[in-house]
């Protein structure tokens, strides 16, 4: 099992400092505009841009209560919110809907079949070259962007690479040509 630490998969940092927060998490005028098109209300306009920020950056939806409360409240003190407005979602079909269009906003597929066939082969053929499980899950990250893809859970990619890593290294073992 690689250690996520060791890889290029995004994931949030322990610390932020207000420069960070000002470049990474502060919407934009366009971003603020798409928000308003597409929401009504506060809750959910202010819901849509903090997950649209933190997709941005991850290049995957993190669990809700895995966001940090420092990028909650810098967007929302962006936004001009009152404290007392708060990030979260009471009916899961308004967070499906928001992952929907911001997935379209930003051009992004979600993780299918069609997206692990394209890594299960980059896999493959990185592992004849190299060992490593964190290199082969940062081949294939490289891959998932550059397709535009979603990313995976990390676990995901952890499993597949060493899936791939050990059939690699039992065709080499034997032989086999035909990878």
């Amino acid at each position: 099992m690689a250690s996520i630490e060791r890889t290029a998969y995004p994931r949030f940092k322990r610390y932020y400092t207000a420069n960070e927060l000002d470049k990474i998490y502060t919407p934009t005028r366009i971003e603020i505009a798409f928000a308003l098109k597409v929401t009504t209300g506060e809750e959910n306009y202010f819901n849509l841009l903090v997950l649209l920020k933190v997709f941005q950056r991850l290049g995957y939806f993190p669990k809700i209560a895995d966001i940090p409360l420092t990028i909650i409240n810098h967007i929302r003190t962006a936004l001009d919110l009152r404290e007392d407005k708060s990030f979260s979602y009471q009916y899961p079909p308004t967070l499906s809907r928001h992952k929907k269009v911001i997935r379209s906003y930003l051009q992004v597929i979600p993780f299918n079949q069609k997206g692990k066939a394209l890594i299960t082969a980059v896999i493959t053929e990185s592992a004849l070259r190299m060992d490593n499980p964190a290199d082969l899950i940062n081949v294939a990250i490289e891959e998932v962007v550059k397709e535009r893809y979603e990313l995976p859970g990390f676990n995901t990619l952890d499993r597949l690479v060493n899936h791939l890593r050990k059939e690699v290294n039992q065709k080499i073992s034997r032989g086999d040509n035909r990878l």
